[in-house]
């Protein structure tokens, strides 16, 4: 006798809660996801499409690529008769659908297709998309918290400093034709040559302190202290992480991310930890390199960080 409220999802083999509602639901996969690199995209969204039927859902399926992606999401975002819309791809994929409106008033669902698929991990999703699509299925909606930045949305982390100049360096490299990472490996290489400081002033609840940093990460809510890839703590407690690493010599700063391949980051001497509900930062230019949930963009300083709790609606297993 199964437990009450449970059925057997034989597509997974695994035990599920039964579906709150019958929903019609609009799929959008991103053909360009870094796990189509390894599995295949027809038999991939058909057995994804089969999970969420088997749920009692009605659905509707499309495949673009990275160039076609934000203008299906906008046309989804308003389009009659949806109850819901779930999206595959990476972490850049789920923002653009954010930026596209989504998550407002319609949950988000979310199938990890990506490289490392962060906010798939913070909902508690398993890795593999069909087997995820299947617990979406009995889903129910939650509200979290969402972040954003001079008003422009962002869902786990915003960076200022080397990291958005490493990512611009390795878009850069990828279009020239290198995989992702050995593309990602050069550019950290070229960024610690290069050690960009930033001279910054950051306004908190607390008060204002001046801070000099290569790196400075802001986080929708805490990240557990674990190694990479993260996850976080809890996506509705309010608050946001500011992280500058102090950072004063280049040793000092390959020191700090062994021990965050170990996991001991956040107890490093190394590293400031400041938490605020909006955070103000001050930049000596005019404008700054910030990125996004891994989406490189320039913004106008002062860059003005704040929180919207439960301003996000998704479908959370």
């Amino acid at each position: 006798m199964l437990p009450d409220g449970m059925e057997f999802n034989p597509l997974t083999g695994r035990l599920r809660r039964g579906a709150v509602m019958p929903m019609r639901m609009a799929l959008v996969v991103n053909r360009s996801a870094g796990s189509f690199r390894r599995l295949p995209v027809e038999a991939t969204v058909a057995d994804i499409v089969r999970a969420l039927r088997e749920g009692g859902h009605e659905v509707t399926a499309e495949v673009v690529g990275r160039r076609g992606l934000a203008r299906a999401l906008s046309a989804v975002a308003v389009r009659p008769g949806i109850d819901a819309v779930v999206v595959g791809g990476g972490d850049g994929t789920l923002l653009t659908a954010v930026l596209a409106g989504l998550g407002r008033e319609r949950p988000l669902g979310v199938l990890p297709l990506g490289t490392l698929n962060l906010f798939a991990r913070d909902l508690g999703l398993p890795l593999d998309p069909v087997e995820a699509a299947g617990l979406l299925a009995g889903a129910e909606v939650a509200d979290i918290d969402l972040a954003e930045v001079n008003g422009l949305p962002f869902i786990i982390w915003a960076s200022l400093g080397m990291h958005p100049w490493m990512v611009r360096r390795r878009d850069h490299l990828q279009r020239e034709g290198m995989g992702k990472w050995p593309a990602m490996a050069l550019a950290a290489f070229r960024a610690l040559r290069r050690y960009p400081i930033i001279d910054v002033t950051l306004t908190l609840d607390s008060g204002t302190v001046a801070v000099e940093t290569p790196l400075m990460v802001i986080t929708n809510n805490a990240w557990r202290e674990v190694r990479p890839p993260l996850s976080r703590v809890a996506l509705d407690r309010g608050e946001l992480e500011v992280h500058a690493a102090r950072g004063s010599s280049r040793l000092s700063l390959l020191w700090l991310a062994l021990r965050a391949l170990l996991g001991r980051w956040k107890t490093s001497q190394l590293l400031d930890t400041y938490v605020a509900r909006e955070v103000r930062v001050s930049t000596r230019t005019r404008r700054a390199m910030v990125s996004l949930d891994g989406e490189v963009t320039v913004l106008r300083s002062p860059l003005v960080f704040k929180l919207r709790p439960g301003a996000l609606k998704v479908l959370k297993p």
